[in-house]
């Protein structure tokens, strides 16, 4: 076991560091190292509970015979973190329930609730205890975001793991529609500076969003979100065109390009990968680490988050994979890939144009 994975806080200091983090730019130094320090420790915790659930996810997969799918495996940013904190007074870092998720990516929306009823089957065998089910499908969020999260409580009763007992692990299912307008709401905000996710920014783009997001709701036959249910199908394409006619969308998409560059030559090998995705440079790097090397990945991955926290169009996360070559389908917005996006909007527009 990788000694950053072993439990150093207990649950009260855990919540304390929590609580001074909401305002990190009014702490001394000292208070800064030691809450930050917490935060690292309690987010490393969350790889063993992952590794355990996405070994049984794909076994559940392979249960319901589906063979077009996605598992993508990550640690929560810690900027993400940080914001979260500060934008909801009453978050205990220590109940926050996604600071582990995976995500997996389905083709339609069968397959994604043949999985999310297999989870939530009352013969389910799984041993961990269902926290919370967020439905963003039949009541999407105002932002536009659609899909299923799940979340677990960690239960174990082997000895050697009590350090991860109670954790939270989030499983988010999105079908492939879904996971493209989510990615290029990240893009967006990568190349623009703003923080589209959160419902911050231009309100014209926050707009688009919201109308892109319904019009895709459409086409896979689900609620759109609460503002439009009262429009007409013609009347939401038309204000999706005209939003993007004013905003000049397509044209804004087309300087989204980067140079990727990749550290390791092992493409077919899996492990863990640390993205740094600089929209400023219009650069992501890859840096390739085998499963063996994951102390050290997580170390690079805790510098490199220091050194950018103040740089809103650098980001970066560190995943676990089976292979480089499943990155790009995976995290598409860390390798500025909207062409899906522009495609599915020109699509659902085309009887409307």
């Amino acid at each position: 076991m990788s000694p950053f994975e072993k439990r150093q806080y207990s649950g009260k200091q855990i919540i304390k560091a929590g609580d001074m983090l909401r305002e990190i730019d009014q702490l001394t130094p000292e208070q800064q190292e030691w809450a930050l320090g917490v935060l690292d420790n309690f987010r490393a915790l969350h790889a063993m509970p992952l590794n355990s659930f996405q070994a049984t996810l794909r076994q559940r997969i392979d249960r319901l015979g589906i063979t077009d799918f996605i598992v993508a495996q990550r640690i929560k940013r810690k900027p993400t973190i940080l914001d979260k904190l500060h934008r909801y007074a009453d978050m205990q870092l220590k109940r926050m329930h996604d600071i582990g998720g995976i995500r997996v990516i389905l083709p339609n929306l069968k397959e994604l609730d043949a999985l999310k009823n297999l989870y939530l089957s009352s013969t389910s065998r799984i041993s961990h205890k269902l926290v919370q089910e967020y439905d963003y499908i039949s009541t999407p969020k105002s932002s536009g975001y659609r899909g299923i999260h799940l979340v677990f409580s960690y239960h174990t009763s082997h000895p050697d793991k009590q350090d991860y007992e109670g954790l939270r692990i989030e499983l988010q299912l999105r079908t492939q529609l879904q996971h493209i307008w989510a990615t290029a709401v990240e893009i967006f905000e990568a190349f623009m500076g703003e923080n589209f996710k959160s419902s911050k920014g231009s309100q014209d783009w926050l707009d688009f969003f919201s109308l892109a997001a319904s019009a895709f709701a459409h086409k896979e036959k689900q609620p759109v979100i609460p503002s439009h249910a009262d429009m007409s199908q013609e009347e939401l394409l038309r204000q999706l065109k005209d939003k993007m006619d004013s905003l000049q969308v397509l044209e804004v998409m087309q300087g989204f390009t980067l140079t990727d560059t990749l550290t390791s030559k092992r493409k077919h090998e899996g492990g863990h990968a640390l993205l740094i995705f600089d929209a400023s440079e219009k650069l992501a790097t890859v840096r390739h680490y085998t499963a063996s090397e994951y102390e050290e990945a997580y170390s690079a991955y805790i510098r490199e988050e220091e050194t950018n926290r103040s740089r809103q169009n650098r980001q970066v996360v560190l995943v676990k994979m089976t292979s480089i070559q499943q990155l790009e389908k995976a995290y598409p917005n860390y390798f500025a890939n909207i062409k899906q996006f522009r495609t599915h909007l020109l699509q659902v527009l085309k009887d409307y144009m």
